[in-house]
């Protein structure tokens, strides 16, 4: 698993996680964390050998990026603002209305997966809140995943398990063509 981290990201992570604690969308260690503790790694784990699992209260800034266990997939807030999933180099998936404006994207605590603008302001939500403890799955198979326990909230491009999964023969997604 590789992160790839902005050289402020710490302290941009540190200052912006606090005004979210205060506004009530971010708790845990995120929020408290002092200013020269590390990037959030300690939210971000392989829960099986397709998953990179991220956990409420971390942040990508833009420049970074989460990737799967094998690294074909990529999560990346780019520096254009635009946040954009990535397999085998080619973008599969992006949050609209980001690109130009995006400026940070958040797996809040609440479970929803959230990009900001420089204000603050949500620009795109998986509206997902209301499931705090629920975590964002980057998958091997070129899929981002909200999961609240085992359950699938949110997805990018198939239910995991179901129609589209790339598991299942009949389907195959691609740019252009993605499983019903």
């Amino acid at each position: 698993m590789r992160l790839t981290r902005h050289p402020f990201a710490a302290h941009t992570a540190v200052a912006v996680g606090a005004a979210l604690a205060v506004a009530g969308l971010l708790a845990g260690p995120a929020a408290a964390a002092p200013a020269a503790a590390p990037a959030s790694t300690a939210t971000v784990a392989a829960a099986s050998a397709g998953d990179t699992i991220i956990r409420g209260t971390s942040m990508l800034a833009r420049g970074e990026a989460w990737y799967s266990p094998d690294g074909r997939t990529m999560l990346a807030m780019q520096g254009d603002g635009h946040a954009v999933l990535y397999h085998d180099g080619v973008a599969i998936w992006t949050a609209r209305g980001s690109y130009g404006v995006g400026n940070q994207l958040y797996m809040q605590a609440d479970g929803n997966l959230v990009v900001y603008d420089a204000g603050m302001r949500a620009v795109w939500n998986s509206q997902t809140h209301s499931h705090t403890g629920a975590y964002l799955a980057v998958q091997n198979a070129g899929n981002l995943v909200v999961y609240y326990g085992s359950t699938p909230l949110w997805w990018s491009n198939f239910r995991p398990g179901g129609p589209g999964d790339p598991e299942d023969p009949g389907c195959l997604p691609r740019p252009g063509r993605l499983c019903p």
